[in-house]
């Protein structure tokens, strides 16, 4: 039987506690024992209302209580101190993304991790999301042909609920939120060579950036783009899978995929037949989307991650996702933003 798992949750945000410590308590290899927040009425309050026993807001305090995991979901300038640290106790972490803000900061994480008995893995969750593990199964299966182009698409609308220190990262909530973009576009291209970057920018709003647009040269010919506005009237977004034999559409905040297979001559029957195929998907998504919901394990891949990161500690295997994973798409993030500046 598989062991059980002391686990503490780092940061008290709103990605703790909707995410992080829903999917943790529902996982029955973990005991999700202690919480820790800089600031003590955000760790008291979520101990509270999660039920959960030990509270902390002195950090070597929470290292000490004897835990085997932590996950981090604080702002990213603090990622690696905090990913740091606990790695040098010997304590597993589980970082999200983007696991620095500046790329030196991110080579310290590798290190410690290479130099820890301890293992690092970073939180790109929406690769193990329902719809997109549809969506590299076919690929796997042949189902897809060659892979041509691939798209990731947010539209943000301001009127979110958007954390308070995003306008501080380099370029916004483009860095916050680009890392989501790029692991997808580099799981289905390969490489994330930056062929050419655009960008808008109001003056005076309180936003770096309006929107980013860049496009990627993968492997094999391979092409992705990404494409974020951040002053939408609505926040959706969408990944997109273009190949020789099948298009996809991922809608990537009900978690539900549309897949459509070569047509033959475009006849008004098939576009109609068509129609109705993505008709019939998306409506069978939305229930399935809106189940879960209403049971409250819509997670977007997060409870799979988790399980697969407790599979890699116990057999002594690489994370789901790598620290060097981690950082490749990091740099990406930044490599997007020197193509802006020049």
């Amino acid at each position: 039987m598989s062991r059980k798992y002391e686990v503490g949750v780092v940061g008290c945000g709103s990605i703790a506690t909707e995410r992080h410590i829903p999917a943790l308590q529902a996982n029955p290899r973990v005991s999700l024992s202690t919480v820790y927040d800089h600031h003590w009425p955000n760790a008291e309050k979520t101990a509270e209302d999660h039920d959960i026993l030990n509270v902390y807001d002195d950090y070597e305090s929470f290292l000490a209580s004897d835990l085997d995991v932590v996950t981090i979901s604080t702002p990213p300038f603090t990622h690696a101190e905090y990913t740091v640290e606990a790695l040098e106790t010997g304590t597993n972490v589980l970082c999200e993304k983007p696991m620095a803000v500046e790329l030196e900061d991110a080579e310290r994480m590798v290190s410690a991790a290479d130099g820890s008995s301890a293992e690092l893995g970073i939180v790109h969750n929406f690769l193990y999301s329902r719809s997109v593990r549809k969506a590299r199964r076919l690929v796997q299966q042949g189902e897809f042909g060659e892979i041509r182009y691939v798209k990731g698409i947010q539209f943000s609308s301001p009127r979110r609920d958007l954390p308070s220190w995003y306008t501080d990262l380099p370029g916004g909530l483009f860095f916050d939120e680009s890392p989501h973009l790029l692991y997808l576009i580099e799981a289905f291209i390969g490489d994330l060579d930056v062929v050419n970057a655009t960008a808008q920018k109001k003056e005076g709003d309180g936003q770096p950036l309006n929107s980013v647009t860049a496009t990627f040269q993968g492997t094999e010919g391979r092409q992705g783009q990404l494409s974020m506005i951040f002053d939408a009237p609505l926040s959706e977004w969408f990944f997109v899978i273009c190949g020789t034999k099948r298009l996809a559409v991922v809608d990537i905040f009900r978690d539900i995929i549309v897949h459509v297979g070569q047509e033959s001559d475009h006849s008004p029957l098939e576009v109609l037949q068509t129609a109705l195929s993505g008709i019939g998907q998306f409506g069978y998504g939305v229930v399935k989307s809106g189940v879960h919901t209403l049971q409250g394990d819509l997670y977007f891949g997060f409870a799979t991650l988790l399980d697969q990161y407790l599979n890699s500690i116990e057999s002594s295997a690489a994370p789901p996702v790598t620290p060097e994973q981690g950082y490749k798409i990091l740099e990406g993030s930044h490599s997007v933003l020197d193509k802006l500046d020049r």
